[in-house]
């Protein structure tokens, strides 16, 4: 939601409102079992983003994806928000043929429309929200023909999928994801169905994180939060790379951007001498993150 940066208010004002959401990026190779839900409300994650690659989220699975969904309504939690399938499984993704909106092939572009609307689908029928889509791999090429075929998914997925659902075009570090060209794609549509989530640590890789808020901010919907030092995507807790937090959340205030502020983690506590071993570990250290960018004094 964007409101108008007058209408807020003050910095305390303004922090009390925006929607700070957990992306299930973090555990999507474990269980969406009542042991890792109720990890929301211990750090104090009322909104959570469901990452839709089976079987971490099974979406094709009406009565597999309602219990998920039933399990983080237990604990206090809403799905506010869905990230589109970037492939089928996410135990052999390394080896699978991922989803593209943008392939030039027609039977893998149509492939991918229907796992997107299959999964957004899913997301109306709970409420709806915000499902959050890539322009596509492979990264080259983009203009003209993979650019065509991405308008033709995306005209296909907002008249075919109800109007409770919003699509928003993330941006990418590659030359398809760039904020200029995800703004051209969003511009031809309605700002009630189609924004931009701008991922904050792909702007720091590719252009300016802090430039990209700016740039997006008439047509800003969605945001993904994590850090990085300007070189690879490491998904770290905000605070622990190299994008100037105070500097990016001063200027969504002044865009009047209230969520949702979507923090997307991955999972280091699978190495063999990982920074962290457990997601307590990392909870507890993006909780005090945020609450020193979005919780401080005036």
């Amino acid at each position: 939601m964007l409101l108008s940066a007058r209408s807020i208010g003050g910095l305390k004002e303004w922090q009390a409102i925006v929607d700070i959401s957990l992306s299930t990026h973090l555990f999507v190779f474990h269980p969406l079992d009542n042991g890792i839900l109720s990890l929301f409300p211990r750090y104090g994650f009322s909104l959570a983003e469901l990452w839709a690659m089976p079987p971490h989220f099974p979406y094709r699975d009406p009565a597999a994806a309602d219990a998920i969904a039933e399990g983080l309504s237990r604990n206090g939690v809403r799905v506010a928000s869905l990230h589109a399938p970037l492939y089928p499984d996410v135990r052999t993704y390394k080896k699978d043929r991922w989803y593209s909106l943008s392939s030039s092939d027609e039977e893998h572009r149509r492939e991918s429309v229907e796992a997107t609307a299959s999964a957004a689908g899913w997301l109306s029928r709970n409420g709806g929200g915000t499902v959050v889509l890539h322009t596509g791999f492979p990264p080259e090429q983009w203009y003209p023909h993979r650019w065509g075929g991405f308008l033709s998914s995306l005209n296909e997925l907002v008249d075919g999928v109800p109007g409770n659902v919003r699509f928003a075009v993330e941006n990418t570090p590659v030359d398809s994801g760039q904020v200029d060209i995800i703004l051209d794609i969003v511009d031809r549509y309605p700002a009630e169905r189609v924004g931009v989530c701008l991922d904050l640590g792909h702007a720091n890789i590719q252009e300016n994180a802090l430039n990209a808020v700016r740039a997006a901010g008439r047509r800003l919907v969605h945001i993904h939060a994590s850090d990085n030092h300007a070189a690879k995507d490491d998904h770290l807790v905000p605070g622990k790379g190299s994008i100037p937090w105070d500097r990016v959340v001063a200027a969504l205030r002044e865009i009047g951007f209230t969520g949702p502020f979507t923090v997307e983690l991955r999972d280091y506590t699978r190495g063999d001498d990982p920074p962290y071993r457990t997601f307590e570990q990392i909870l507890t250290e993006c909780r005090a993150s945020l609450d020193r960018y979005f919780r401080g004094p005036a």
